[in-house]
């Protein structure tokens, strides 16, 4: 299996610090808190530096999306903890020889998102022991992207807006907006970083956010009793390539 090195371990070309995908570096500063406000609230994002700029990929068959969605409530035991999972994340990194001028803009279809995969519950370990239904599965997917909830109809897309970088290349701490269901929420996100074979980055990391900040209301039935937890865990495994690769 190829070794792969963290960014700063070994000589590697600034811009190999780039994966700023981390969910994800643009030219401003790093807010020092996160999440910063939402919806009007928030300042223009920096103009994305395309001009002399390498773009990479993400490489789709290795990168994942994953969300933890847990059950809460007195009458939690009666439902599931959920993984919510997807590999088709789009966009281009736009990688500048400097690190601090880079940036990128990626997307990911709501639509794309698989609930419950059964390796991936087996790797969740406690908490995701059950296996729900299929009949269980598709009801929880049919409910996420419902008016309701998601609003994929209205809203198919998140997207994932560099806003700025700070720190060292192999553990920065990176300023990305989230727009999810018409609104925008900036959070500072600390991925790290690796150079790969093939010139190939990747970033691995998590933040936790809220369906409330998006004007979500966390799914719930018999008043309340069993719901989902607002707060939702995201993690992330990204793989870039440079044009060709």
């Amino acid at each position: 299996m190829p070794t792969i090195h963290p960014l700063g371990m070994k000589r590697v070309p600034f811009l190999a610090g780039l994966f700023v995908i981390a969910l994800l570096g643009g030219c401003a500063g790093v807010p020092a808190t996160a999440p910063a406000q939402g919806g009007g609230t928030l300042a223009a994002a920096p103009a994305l530096p395309r001009q002399g700029a390498t773009d990479y990929h993400v490489v789709r068959a290795d990168s994942q999306l994953r969300l933890r969605v847990y059950r809460a409530g007195p009458l939690a035991a009666l439902g599931h903890n959920h993984v919510i999972s997807t590999s088709d994340i789009g966009g281009v990194v736009y990688v500048q020889p400097k690190l601090e001028r880079s940036g990128f803009e990626l997307y990911v279809p709501l639509k794309s998102f698989v609930i419950d995969k059964a390796a991936l519950r087996a790797q969740e370990g406690k908490g995701f022991e059950a296996e729900p239904s299929v009949s269980a599965r598709e009801g929880t997917r049919a409910r996420m992207l419902g008016s309701a909830v998601l609003d994929a109809a209205k809203y198919p897309v998140m997207t994932l807006r560099s806003l700025g970088m700070v720190g060292p290349p192999w553990y920065p701490r990176i300023a990305v907006r989230v727009t999810l269901h018409g609104t925008s929420h900036d959070y500072v996100v600390p991925p790290a970083l690796f150079h790969a074979p093939h010139g190939r980055l990747v970033a691995t990391g998590g933040l936790i956010l809220k369906q409330s900040d998006f004007g979500i209301k966390p799914f719930g039935i018999l008043n309340g009793g069993l719901r989902v937890r607002d707060s939702v865990d995201v993690s992330f495994h990204l793989v870039l390539a440079p044009p060709g690769n």
